[in-house]
C-alpha cells in the first residue's frame, strides 16, 4: 500500500468524524463544518504520518547509483527517473524519496521531475568521495537559484562505493584521505545559507558482497560482465572457495578452510563495516553535535541482503529496478519519516 493510499484512509476518517452529526445538527452547522473541511484535509496531507515536517525540495549526491546506471537493463545508461532518492517515473515499481515526499505534501513539496532534474540530481558516474565537495557546491548553487525558496530542503548522499572497489584491498581509498574528502562536502554544504540547516540524508555503504553471492553462479555475470567491472577485489576469480555454504552466507567470519579469493571478499566486506560506514557515521555525528549539520542522521543499510532480482542483468553490478525500489524502501523506513509509516514492514 502506498502513502496515497493511507492518506486517503485518513481523509475518510476525518469525513466521516465531521459529517456523521447528531441528527439534530442544523443545515448551519453542517455548512460551517464544510468551511473548514478544505483546511483539515490540507493539514491533513502536509504529515506524514508523525509530525515530521516535509521538505521543501530535495537534491541528490552520488556516483552511477545515484543516476540509475543500467536500472533497466541497458549498460552504462543512465535511468534518473529510477532513483531510489530523487526518481520520479509514476509508473515504475520505485516508490522514490521523493515520490513520497510529493505524495505527502503535493502543494508545498518542490518536486524533481524530468524538466527538473538537472536542477536536483548532481549524482556522477564513477564519482568518488573526492567529488563530494564539488557535488555539493553544485547544489548550493542550484538550490540558491533554481528554486522557490532558494534552498535545499534535503540533500541525500550515497556516495563511497568506488572508494571501496578497486583493483586489489590496497587499492581501497586511503581511510584518512577518505575521511578528509567527506569532510570537504560536508563543509561545503555547513557553511552555505542555502544548505547549512537542510535535512542531511548520508547512507551508509551497502553489503556490496551481497551481489557477488547474488550472482555467482550466474555464468554470463562472472565470465563476460565482472571481467570489466572495475571491482575486482570483490569480484576477482569469482568462483566460491568458501569452507561451505554456513562460510559463504556468513561473511562476517572466516572460518577454517576458507580459500583465499573468499577470504578477499570478506575482508573487503570487513573494511567497509569496520572502516569506511563509521567514518561516515561518526563524522558527520560530530556535525550533528556542534550543531553545523543540526538536521543531518546516517541511515545504516549495511545489514541489507542483496539478492539476484535487485541487481540488474546486463553489467550484473548495478542495482536494478527492483533494486531501486528495494534501497527507496529501506532508506525511508529507516529515516524519521517512516517511523510511523504503516507501509513499513519492521
Amino acid at each position: 500500500m502506498r502513502l496515497s493510499q493511507i492518506k486517503l484512509l485518513r481523509w475518510i476518517l476525518i469525513i466521516l468524524l465531521f459529517f456523521v452529526t447528531p441528527a439534530q445538527s442544523s443545515h448551519a452547522q453542517e455548512t460551517d463544518i464544510l468551511d473548514f473541511l478544505p483546511a483539515i484535509l490540507a493539514a491533513a496531507s502536509r504529515n506524514t504520518g508523525n509530525n515530521v515536517a516535509v521538505p521543501l525540495n530535495q537534491f541528490n549526491i552520488g556516483d552511477s547509483i545515484g543516476e540509475g546506471e543500467a536500472a533497466d537493463g541497458i549498460i552504462f545508461k543512465p535511468n534518473h527517473e529510477t532513483v531510489w532518492s530523487t526518481g520520479y517515473n509514476a509508473n515504475d515499481t520505485v516508490f522514490s524519496l521523493n515520490e513520497r515526499f510529493e505524495n505527502s505534501d503535493a502543494l508545498g513539496y518542490y518536486e524533481n521531475n524530468d524538466a527538473r532534474d538537472h536542477i536536483f540530481n548532481h549524482a556522477v558516474s564513477g564519482a568518488i568521495m573526492a567529488d563530494f565537495a564539488a557535488q555539493a557546491g553544485n547544489i548550493v548553487t542550484a538550490a540558491t537559484n533554481s528554486t522557490p525558496s532558494n534552498t535545499a530542503g534535503m540533500v541525500t548522499i550515497l556516495l563511497g562505493n568506488n572508494d571501496v572497489c578497486a583493483p586489489s584491498l590496497n587499492d581501497m581509498t586511503d581511510p584518512d584521505v577518505f575521511e578528509n574528502q567527506y569532510r570537504d562536502g560536508l563543509n561545503v554544504l555547513a557553511n552555505s545559507p542555502a544548505t547549512g540547516s537542510s535535512y542531511i540524508h548520508v547512507s551508509s555503504i551497502p553489503a556490496i558482497y551481497w551481489l557477488w553471492n547474488a550472482k555467482r553462479d550466474n555464468d554470463y555475470c562472472s565470465i563476460f560482465a565482472w571481467p570489466f567491472v572495475p571491482c575486482e577485489n570483490l569480484l576477482d576469480n569469482p568462483d566460491d572457495d568458501c569452507a561451505s555454504s554456513t562460510s559463504r552466507l556468513d561473511p562476517d567470519t572466516i572460518y577454517p578452510g576458507d580459500g583465499t579469493n573468499c577470504i578477499r571478499r570478506k575482508t573487503f566486506h570487513a573494511r567497509i563495516r569496520d572502516i569506511y560506514n563509521p567514518i561516515l557515521r561518526d563524522v558527520l555525528q560530530e556535525y550533528i553535535d556542534t550543531d553545523k549539520l543540526p538536521n543531518a542522521y546516517f541511515i545504516d543499510i549495511f545489514d541489507v541482503i542483496l539478492n539476484d532480482s535487485h541487481i540488474n542483468n546486463s553489467d550484473c553490478f548495478h542495482p536494478s529496478e527492483a533494486g531501486h525500489a528495494m534501497l527507496a524502501e529501506e532508506e525511508w523506513c529507516r529515516s524519521q519519516w517512516g517511523r510511523n509509516d504503516l507501509t513499513c514492514v519492521p
